[in-house]
């Protein structure tokens, strides 16, 4: 058995799977074929396994079936003279040939982050917090069938769904057991029964969830629901969310999915004046700066109305951001869902850290306000209409 034979035989005993490959380094620079990367893919709901052949100005693909992709590995290699081979799959390892074509492991090791549900490509699978198997409330709202298949026309919000449960799984942690969740606007309520699910069902916090909005049929359709649910700690409200108090000091988390132009600060202001661990919004439409403001430096983007006001949008919302942050809060402005999906699809994502007011952060942005002649809702309700160190409720 030569040594190539025992490489094969080597990789075959210790690799049960490959998610990817690097082969490079090649033995002349001047050779056309550059690399080969080869990546894990689905094709016809089969796992495959795809080599891609990098050249000067050319990509060409090749899938294989698992049971020769070793030796294809091997012999790209051995005819190529590539010296190098980085594998990650069930175990990650660095394959190295030297200039008399002999193989050398080295770096063996266990991945601990290997996947099944790792393909990638055509068909490819993703592993969802929700929707791994028939979920209750899913099927009586028509997203997916008994058997836990997504129903047609409903996969862009089971994705959103799940989207949502990913960014919220990130900051479970900071929410305690117990507590109440307000989401303000809520809807038709979607990701409000996905959150009680996911806190209650799925973690165990046993947390209360209160929904308001402004539509009373709405709220009547929500409730019936979470009745026939069987989610005895979620209720909704017909009430303007300015209206809301917490009288009983026990609201952790705020959520604005989707509320229409400053009721986002609205609800931002009650999460930071009552303390909130954690304050989620998804902002949608956004009016109050388009008319305001100005700037002469940036006319290019002032003079043209689509232009300005999608300006106008990220700057609210880069205004919401930093005031979070001034406030007390590590905020992470983010990518909700696909664009193709909807074009409101930024997510501010805060959690309370305990820091003072940081008066560095507030003299920033008074400068970028004074710059583009901007008078913003947040802004107002936190410095103007009350005192900051009671807004950060130390």
């Amino acid at each position: 058995m030569d040594n190539a034979q025992q490489a094969v035989l080597k990789l075959s005993e210790v690799l049960t799977d490959i998610e990817t490959a690097v082969i490079s380094n090649p033995a002349k620079r001047s050779q056309p074929l550059k690399n080969v990367k080869k990546e894990k893919i689905r094709l016809n709901n089969k796992a495959a396994y795809q080599f891609q052949r990098y050249t000067e100005n050319k990509v060409t693909h090749e899938n294989l079936e698992w049971g020769c992709v070793v030796s294809e590995i091997i012999s790209i290699m051995q005819l190529e003279g590539f010296k190098k081979c980085s594998i990650r799959g069930n175990f990650t390892l660095t394959l190295l040939m030297n200039k008399d074509r002999q193989f050398k492991i080295t770096g063996l090791k266990q991945n601990v982050n290997y996947s099944v549900f790792s393909e990638k490509g055509h068909n490819r699978r993703k592993k969802y917090i929700l929707g791994e198997k028939a979920v209750p409330w899913m099927i009586s709202l028509g997203i997916m069938d008994e058997n836990g298949n997504v129903t047609s026309g409903m996969q862009k919000k089971f994705r959103q769904i799940n989207r949502f449960i990913e960014m919220l799984a990130d900051v479970e942690t900071h929410i305690p057991d117990k507590c109440t969740v307000i989401d303000m606007g809520c809807g038709k309520s979607y990701l409000t029964f996905a959150m009680y699910h996911y806190l209650n069902e799925i973690k165990g916090k046993n947390v209360k969830i209160q929904g308001y909005d402004l539509k009373a049929d709405v709220v009547a359709h929500c409730n019936e629901l979470a009745e026939r649910f069987g989610f005895s700690g979620l209720e909704f409200f017909n009430r303007d969310i300015a209206e809301i108090e917490n009288t009983s000091g026990d609201i952790a988390m705020i959520i604005t999915l989707h509320a229409c132009d400053t009721a986002t600060d609205i609800a931002m202001y009650h999460g930071i004046r009552w303390g909130c661990k954690v304050i989620m919004s998804v902002p949608c439409c956004q009016h109050e700066l388009f008319g305001q403001i100005k700037n002469d430096d940036m006319c290019a983007i002032m003079q043209h109305g689509i232009l300005k006001e999608r300006f106008a949008a990220l700057l609210t919302d880069g205004i919401r951001a930093q005031i979070l942050e001034i406030m007390g809060y590590k905020t992470n402005v983010m990518e909700f869902i696909d664009m193709e999906h909807t074009p409101k699809n930024i997510m501010i994502r805060a959690v309370k850290t305990g820091k003072k007011f940081n008066a560095d952060k507030k003299a920033a942005l008074d400068k970028q306000l004074e710059m583009f002649s901007a008078d913003q809702c947040l802004y107002r309700l936190c410095f103007e209409n009350a005192n900051p160190d009671t807004a950060l409720n130390e």
